[in-house]
């Protein structure tokens, strides 16, 4: 019974491992002029001049996807207080990548904070979030690239006090992975070991 006990944690520990991912917060307030991840909806400078203004700024993130596999973007901003939030994904960075996705239809429906998931294939990837319902030319003509901006249709009252939060969840890269499985799968062969020796009869 000890050995089963003992094999299954350290089997527990090879999945804990094999599932693990690189979080980051995304995290500010639109209204923020220190903000540096911040432009308009032109891609301009961000413009503060009043609820209206603020509410079509946008934020822009880029981030690496070293090992392709299961992406996640998971707001806990509206709860807190904060923007009523519209995220839209994009494929490569800067002004020629192209759009993937966006919280369309959960924004449109509940509203509120988002929980989205995609596998995403390894690459440079692009995400912006703004208020309801700021989102890319590109989403809403269907085509075209981050470059050409956003509509401009932020919504004054989703604004709240302007702050959001998004934790971007990435797969480990596969040298970590590989790493950390190689210590969860040594964990499995002493705790067998260690079995083995404590069930052995003294002579």
């Amino acid at each position: 019974m000890n050995r089963l006990r003992n094999s299954m944690a350290g089997l527990a520990l090879v999945v804990v491992v094999m599932a693990a991912g690189a979080q980051t917060t995304l995290s500010g307030n639109l209204g923020d002029a220190g903000n540096g991840a911040l432009v308009g909806s032109d891609l301009g400078a961000a413009n503060f001049t009043d609820a209206n203004a603020i509410a079509n700024n946008v934020v822009l993130y880029s981030f690496t996807v070293t090992n392709g596999g299961l992406v996640s973007l998971v707001s806990t901003g509206f709860a807190a207080g904060g923007v009523n939030p519209y995220f839209s994904l994009f494929s490569g960075t800067g002004a020629s990548a192209t759009f993937l996705d966006s919280n369309y239809a959960q924004a449109f429906s509940t509203g509120g904070d988002f929980s989205y998931s995609a596998v995403l294939a390894a690459g440079s990837y692009e995400v912006a979030i703004g208020a309801f319902a700021n989102m890319s030319f590109a989403e809403n003509l269907g085509s075209g690239t981050l470059g050409d901006g956003f509509v401009g249709i932020g919504d004054p009252n989703s604004l709240f006090d302007g702050s959001y939060s998004v934790t971007l969840t990435t797969p480990v890269p596969e040298p970590l992975t590989g790493m950390l499985m190689a210590f969860g799968l040594a964990g499995l062969a002493i705790r067998a070991r260690r079995a083995r020796f404590s069930t052995k009869p003294l002579s």
